[in-house]
């Protein structure tokens, strides 16, 4: 017996001192290279940059988490409690570890099907958050425990506390008390009542799913357990957390919709360049010119934007960004329907969608609501895969309380849930069709919507050649019961609980809009596509394309600033075959209107009607290099080819380059650079760069008058005569490049510079007839109708170096006193000398030619 025990207590003797050695060398281990707690002392989270825009509103933030540091002794108590109630009362008394928490936390841990959890103290939360990361390892747990004493003796409790409330995550990238008591109930954390503090601090749990936004069943139950420890703990009267019990969770407004994102985008991505330059050109031993430079000017780029707490101004104009959005919008779809419906977006069958249904309505119920009477439905786009998210939340193992969820619950919690309002656009399942009534019931989970098929002429379908179809017959060729379609909600249908519906689809076309105020050359709104989550390629910034017709007033420009043609001079509308002594290549240049020629026309006459044999007869007269030239001090630095298809716009150009250009013709010849960033200031409020147009006389004022008079007449009389809407003077040209590929219009008021475009991607064909008149022109007209509302109309005054006389538009000639003329610009010494023959006289010179015009109008 001495024996054993004997060997027992050497035993014990040997795996104490090896357990001593282990936690030692471990201590040791993991004790080397960790951060300096003292530094916790003056340590401020990384600040994001703001971004403002016209008027110093805040319309965008660059960040790796959102967050505004508040101070925690500026706080009512109350919320200070909320915090220590939920996730550590003790906190004020302990070392910074709980080490009765963590044995329990070690038992549960063990037992068969249990999930870790629990355990942390704030401390060590605080320290995690900070100094560590939130890997689950033994390595990252053992440098928790080992730095968290040390920093509860460097640092006051209210210190750590204030780290904390900073610092911690509360879903829908909110952290910090203050950014989320601003998300969620549309205050400021100082104003937090305790009902609202015990629903945040609940949330920290499980940020991604007890959040009131997400599950406000959840929240509610999680905000009545931190009641119930504010009121065991004695941080608040029972009977006062008695009367907060059954109070709803009353979120604030919703946050207005975000407006820019293309912009913003646009001036996040110059800016990362910019700082990553100039942070590795500091660097020592950086990475040669290569793909390992450029990875590192990105990475630098985007900690110094995200983390640098600078205050960034740009040229955006938030009301016209917002008008210039739903112009694109409108008319892309617009487009869009002329194309054709392609489809549903999937289809669940019947006895599928009955096993998700309570599931859906169990999600709809337990979403939080931004006003009392808000209806809420399901956005039912998720199922067109039916694929829940790959990843699952890094936290989602963490609850204890819930079983493992199925393939159905992941999949139902992916589907987004979305305030009831007419014009809303979601995704619905189709769950009857009436072909009597030619009807189609779309159920949106917690309302039902009602397709007629009155509205659904447009949805002809395409076959596998992408040729479009009849219309359709009856209702049944569109719908089937199963599909998954995006509806648009209309009104409520009269005597019915049923809302009115129309079919909806995302475009499959794109487009751009921007738009310049040509008194300060500030970009002012800038849209590079239908919608940027699904494609955040800028097409207003990146894309090059051809501008067809709508680079044709460079040309006539060009002719016009040489002063060997005047608006009136003839050039002859025939058909011919040219050499083009630039290429070798013969070319037959023909009209849009194939065919058809109207013989000789004035220079306003044919750009007015975009003759295509004029604009090359032109260029041809001119040379490819001067009109390049041209286009180039009016702000046109892409590669132009030099040859005679430069006339009709075969030189693929930015937006931002037509738009600045034509912004050149609008304010006198004057070039300057478009305008986006306006200012950078650094987090101490020292300002490190500027920017302004600084404009240079680039063509001639009289020209620029002369080109203006020029596209007022395309307007008024020619392919663009929609802008007459607008009720007051603009100039403008369409443009649609070969086969349909790319439509424009580029045009201008006396207040703002626009460029529309619209195509594919992958530069597929429009189809017949979508000109830019007809495919561009309602994007730029839809803007700037919104843009002039309540302006004052202004016109285009003549300047020094314009004559204007009355001419006989037939011939050109001065109009004498007793016929009929118009005024017209000409540039000095260019107007004509001579007058015009009385009305039916001709003169012999011109016999031939008048006589092969008889007939025309």
């Amino acid at each position: 017996m001495k024996k054993w025990l004997k060997r027992i207590a050497k035993a014990v003797v040997v795996l104490t001192a090896l357990g001593i050695g282990v936690f030692a060398g471990s201590y040791w281990y993991f004790s080397r290279d960790l951060p300096d707690v003292e530094d916790l002392r003056t340590w401020r989270p990384p600040q994001g940059t703001k971004v403002f825009c016209k008027g110093g509103v805040v319309c965008a933030e660059f960040y790796k988490e959102r967050r505004t540091w508040v101070d925690i002794t500026k706080l009512p108590e109350h919320v200070k409690h909320a915090f220590l109630a939920a996730e550590d009362a003790d906190f004020y008394t302990h070392g910074g570890l709980d080490y009765l928490g963590m044995a329990r936390a070690l038992i549960k841990a063990l037992r068969p099907g249990s999930r870790a959890g629990g355990a942390s103290t704030i401390s060590q939360q605080a320290c995690r958050n900070i100094l560590l990361s939130q890997e689950r390892t033994f390595g990252r747990k053992m440098k928790e425990w080992i730095l968290t004493p040390r920093m509860e003796e460097k640092l006051t409790k209210d210190e750590i506390l204030n780290l904390y409330v900073n610092t911690i995550n509360f879903g829908h990238a909110r952290y910090g008390v203050e950014e989320a008591a601003l998300f969620y109930f549309g205050k400021h954390a100082a104003s937090l009542t305790l009902g609202e503090a015990a629903v945040l601090a609940g949330t920290v749990q499980l940020p991604h799913r007890i959040n009131p936004l997400t599950n406000v069943v959840k929240a509610k139950k999680r905000q009545k357990y931190v009641l119930g420890q504010l009121a065991r703990h004695g941080f608040v009267k029972q009977d006062v957390i008695d009367a907060e019990m059954e109070k709803p969770i009353l979120l604030g407004p919703r946050p207005p919709p975000e407006v820019g994102s293309y912009y913003a985008e646009e001036i996040r991505k110059q800016l990362v360049k910019q700082f990553g330059e100039t942070a590795v050109a500091k660097l020592e031993g950086a990475p040669p010119a290569g793909p390992q430079r450029a990875a590192k000017v990105v990475e630098l780029g985007e900690k110094a934007i995200n983390e640098g707490g600078y205050r960034i101004e740009i040229a955006m104009d938030v009301k016209l960004q917002a008008a210039a959005e739903a112009s694109v919008k409108a008319g892309l779809e617009a487009v869009d329907r002329r194309q054709g419906y392609r489809g549903p977006l999937g289809t669940v069958e019947p006895a599928h969608f009955k096993t998700l249904q309570p599931l859906l309505e169990a999600r709809v119920a337990e979403a939080g609501k931004r006003k009392p009477d808000e209806v809420l439905v399901a956005d039912l786009g998720v199922l067109k895969d039916m694929k829940p998210p790959d990843e699952p939340d890094a936290e989602e193992v963490v609850d204890p309380d819930e079983p493992i969820p199925s393939f159905e619950q992941k999949l139902v919690r992916a589907v987004h849930v979305r305030p009831l309002t007419e014009g809303l656009e979601t995704v619905g399942w189709v769950s009857q069709v009436d072909e009597a009534k030619n009807t189609a019931a779309v159920d949106l989970i917690s309302q039902k919507a009602q397709l007629a098929f009155a509205s659904l002429g447009w949805a002809r379908s395409r076959n596998d050649k992408g040729q479009l179809g009849l219309p359709p017959k009856n209702i049944s060729q569109v719908v089937k019961v199963g599909d998954l379609v995006r509806v648009r909600i209309g009104k409520a249908l009269p005597a019915s609980t049923m809302l009115e519906a129309t079919l909806a689809q995302v475009p499959a076309v794109q487009g751009a809009l921007l738009a310049i105020d040509p008194t300060d050359r500030s970009v002012v709104a800038m849209v590079g596509g239908y919608d940027f989550a699904s494609s955040a390629f800028n097409r207003a910034t990146q894309a090059k394309r051809q501008p067809g017709s709508s680079f044709k007033p460079f040309l006539y420009a060009s002719a016009m600033a040489e002063g060997r043609y005047t608006t009136l001079t003839q050039v002859n509308d025939a058909p011919f075959t040219v050499r083009d002594p630039y290429t070798g290549k013969k070319w037959q240049p023909q009209n849009y209107e194939k065919g058809g020629y109207d013989g000789p026309l004035t220079l306003r006459q044919a750009l007015t009607e975009s003759k295509n044999t004029v604009s090359v007869r032109l260029i041809e007269a001119m040379t490819p290099q001067t009109v390049i030239e041209f286009a180039r001090r009016a702000g046109i630095h892409s590669e132009l080819p030099e040859n005679l298809t430069l006339a009709l716009g075969t030189g693929e150009v930015t937006m931002v380059e037509i738009a600045n250009a034509y912004t050149t013709l609008q304010s006198g010849g004057m070039f300057s650079d478009a305008v986006t960033l306006v200012k950078v200031v650094d987090s101490k409020g020292t300002v490190l760069e500027e920017h302004h147009a600084v404009p240079e006389q680039a063509v001639s004022p009289a020209v620029a008058y002369l080109i203006t008079s020029l596209m007022r007449s395309v307007v008024e009389q020619g392919t663009a005569m929609a802008v007459r809407e607008l009720n007051r003077p603009a100039a403008g040209k369409t443009g649609t490049a070969s086969e349909y590929r790319d439509a424009w219009f580029s045009g201008y008021t006396m207040d703002y510079v626009a460029s529309a475009w619209v195509g594919f991607d992958d530069h597929s064909q429009l189809g017949h007839g979508e000109t830019g008149g007809r495919a561009a022109l309602p994007l730029w007209l839809g803007f700037m109708k919104a843009a002039h509302d309540g302006r004052p109309v202004r016109d285009f005054e003549p300047p020094p170096g314009i004559t204007l006389s009355r001419v006989d538009p037939a011939t050109g000639l001065l109009a004498g006193r007793a016929m009929p003329g118009r005024v017209e610009p000409f540039l000095e010494g260019t107007a004509p000398t001579a007058e015009a023959p009385a009305t039916g006289a001709v003169r012999a010179e011109d016999f031939l030619l008048q006589d092969g015009r008889r007939g025309r109008p």
